[in-house]
């Protein structure tokens, strides 16, 4: 057998993942769409998680027929989601206490995020991770959002590492999915939201929380000595 190769790279996903802003992304669509006489059912809701906000705009003005422009629903809802974010984030558990363990070992870090870049900058100085990552690639940085592999494609080109040394942590099918497609391992760290959803098990494994991620990396020999090229 051969043996397994290191890590050299962790990218993370932020919604869901590191940050707990699900509650907060579900509640304002709902408030949007209050206001616009719809609602966003559970099956729609679940084709939501892992998309960019422009893509989920798309999906719901469709689904639902609204008569505003993708423009209108971005702006409005996009308002909504803001305005709530005011000491309501936190970080996942495990969040904080994996990313320094992982930067103290000298692994290079990477986030590929659907969220846009400004909300994207908020969140992560409301978890306390705002200088965690020496890449950061969010919504506008590419053509194609999850489950496209785009923003782990640009991920791993700007922490200079091949895709199969590196390894993805996503919370939702269509991050595993883009991960994976973009030759990366993944593991997979639902949240209740998501834990139901199909898809997951395209990753490498299925755990409970973050902070079950360096023991399993450990176990498995994918944690090598890190050092410069």
């Amino acid at each position: 057998m051969e043996p397994a190769i290191a890590v050299r790279g962790v990218v993370f996903d932020l919604d869901g993942l590191l940050v707990d802003s699900e509650p907060l992304q579900i509640a304002a669509w709902q408030a949007f769409l209050a206001g616009h006489g719809k609602r966003l059912d559970e099956g729609l809701l679940n084709e939501l998680f892992g998309l960019r906000l422009r893509d989920s705009a798309r999906l719901v003005i469709e689904r639902l027929g609204l008569s505003l422009t993708l423009e209108q629903v971005l702006a409005e809802r996009d308002a909504i989601f803001l305005d709530s974010l005011a000491g309501q984030l936190r970080a996942m558990p495990g969040a904080r206490e994996l990313v320094t363990e992982l930067a103290e070992r000298g692994v290079p870090l990477g986030l590929a995020t659907s969220g846009h870049r400004h909300y994207v900058e908020r969140a992560l100085v409301e978890i306390g991770l705002a200088s965690a990552f020496s890449v950061v690639v969010t919504a506008e940085d590419v053509e194609r959002g999850k489950p496209a592999p785009d923003c782990y494609r640009l991920a791993v080109d700007r922490l200079g590492l091949p895709p199969e040394a590196c390894l993805a942590l996503e919370d939702a099918p269509l991050g595993v999915r883009a991960a994976r497609a973009a030759g990366l391992r993944c593991l997979a760290i639902p949240n209740e939201h998501t834990r139901s959803l199909p898809g997951l098990e395209e990753a490498d494994a299925i755990l409970p929380s973050l902070c079950e991620v360096l023991p399993w990396l450990e176990a498995q020999g994918w944690m090598g000595d890190i050092r410069p090229e």
